[in-house]
């Protein structure tokens, strides 16, 4: 059991690069950084990541659905479900 082990760690920790944890911010900070704008350093503004977190948790949910990861995927769906009114309530404003 423990060779199982060390062979799935070892092919787990060669396919894929180390990764850095940054802790979330707050919006509280988010406020802050962000320019009068509302576009950030990327270029892509408030709506354009909103649509893009609503597509990405979309397909993130059906994948743990898939997988019987029902709260993982509910979890997403409201995710979704926020990135969506953002998207709505900034067209309404546009």
């Amino acid at each position: 059991m423990g060779d199982r082990l060390n062979q799935r760690h070892s092919l787990i920790s060669m396919s894929k690069p180390p990764r850095r944890v940054h802790a979330a911010p707050s919006p509280h900070d988010q406020e802050a950084d962000a320019p009068a704008g509302g576009v950030r350093e990327d270029g892509m503004s408030a709506l354009e990541t909103a649509q893009y977190i609503a597509e990405f948790t979309a397909e993130l949910s059906y994948l743990a659905r898939q997988t019987r990861l029902d709260l993982l995927a509910y979890i997403l769906d409201m995710a979704r479900l926020e990135a969506a009114r953002v998207v709505q309530a900034g067209k309404r404003k546009q």
